[in-house]
């Protein structure tokens, strides 16, 4: 029998939130049954309402003192938490040697509707596949990162094909789309789009008991993911040292460097590529010690490397991934083509990011239990 889950708000603050390994997912936040727990909008970090301190404690929440333990069941960064995941989706724990996680195939992805391709970001992927999802069944909206034409991000949910065209792409700056859980109708069958830290939520809450948050999610889209940047790029580096200002900017991308397009005075877009080594300091702290750079606790993880624009990197996963992906395929909604085969310096090269990322683990401020707790976190080599 295994041991019963007996961690607590003040576990999860003191060996995730102090040490600096949190990364904002907000699982604890939307999982809290008490509603006591917000998200820092400066900070990204989650923080306990003030009168939910134990009165002689402080820091201890009072209902975690009751016996409450479901924010330490959501954390992804709390105790052996990879394991922990792992053995909830794949019935074993990954290898030293498995620096993408477990997985099935590695392909190469283009969605051919034109409009989905245009709107998405490296060939569309991932908005076709929720578009596929909902108009199939397997949800009934998907939690994704909104944004206005200052290009502010924020969480929520779409149920509509104009509702997944209106947010597709990346922004680079941080969204925690769990959040939008919070506006959705309890029998919604959810979809999740998002970073490594956030897709690996639903199947630690599995693994550790958190049945009714796990249980809500139908479908889980991982993004790969090295870092995401404060708010304060666009004013502090974007506007004043290059001129652009933010409500000009009409898309970004990274590949090898920040690519920037954006409404100049011409009558076509404008380019702007900065050096990552100046995007640097504004780099999320949380970031800094996140070794899952693969989304590998996803359906399916999404990323756009390759040597063809227009095409995403695709790792299916789950049977259920693998499956979707197989019947888009089949209806004509996707081209794909294995990455192996056909763009293997792709493949090396996730898997050189992947190796590297992982290291952060270690170098991370981490309680000696919980960095040993996972022996398989950083290959030998």
């Amino acid at each position: 029998m295994a041991e019963r889950w007996r961690r607590t708000w003040h576990d999860l603050a003191s060996e995730v939130i102090d040490p600096g390994l949190c990364t904002g997912c907000s699982g604890c936040v939307v999982v809290c049954p008490q509603g006591v727990l917000h998200l820092d909008q400066g900070t990204w970090t989650p923080e306990l309402d003030s009168d939910a301190w134990h009165e002689e404690q402080g820091t201890y929440c009072r209902f975690g003192e009751r016996g409450c333990t479901l924010c330490a069941r959501a954390c992804p960064r709390l105790a052996a938490w990879e394991t922990e995941a792992d053995m909830a989706l794949w019935s074993r724990k990954r290898q030293v040697d498995e620096v993408l996680g477990v997985y099935r195939r590695i392909l190469m992805v283009e969605a051919t509707d034109r409009a989905v391709a245009a709107a998405g970001q490296d060939g569309g992927l991932g908005t076709a596949m929720l578009l596929y999802a909902i108009e199939k069944g397997y949800i009934d909206g998907a939690l994704i990162s909104q944004y206005d034409e200052k290009m502010n991000t924020r969480p929520g949910i779409a149920r509509t094909r104009e509702e997944l065209l209106a947010c597709a792409g990346s922004r680079y700056t941080y969204s925690p789309n769990l959040l939008a859980m919070q506006e959705a109708d309890r029998a919604m069958r959810l979809g999740l789009i998002s970073v490594g830290c956030q897709v690996s939520v639903p199947a630690i809450a599995k693994s550790r008991g958190a049945n009714k948050l796990a249980k809500r999610f139908g479908l889980v889209v991982g993004l790969l993911c090295s870092k995401t940047f404060a708010d304060r790029i666009y004013e502090d580096l974007l506007e004043e040292v290059y001129g652009v200002a933010r409500h000009q900017i009409t898309k970004v991308n990274i590949k090898g460097r920040l690519q920037v397009w954006y409404d100049g005075n011409e009558a076509e877009p404008s380019y702007l590529e900065v050096p990552l080594s100046e995007c640097r300091e504004f780099s999320r702290p949380g970031c800094s010690s996140c070794p899952d750079f693969a989304a590998q606790h996803a359906d399916v993880s999404l990323g756009g490397i390759g040597r063809e624009p227009g095409r995403t990197l695709t790792i299916t996963r789950s049977e259920l991934g693998d499956e979707i992906i197989t019947a888009m395929q089949r209806d004509g909604l996707i081209v794909a083509v294995d990455a192996v085969a056909d763009d293997p310096g792709a493949v090396a090269l996730i898997e050189k990011l992947a190796t590297r990322q992982r290291k952060r683990w270690r170098r991370a401020a981490a309680p000696p239990e919980t960095a040993e707790a996972a022996p398989a976190m950083v290959p030998s080599t």
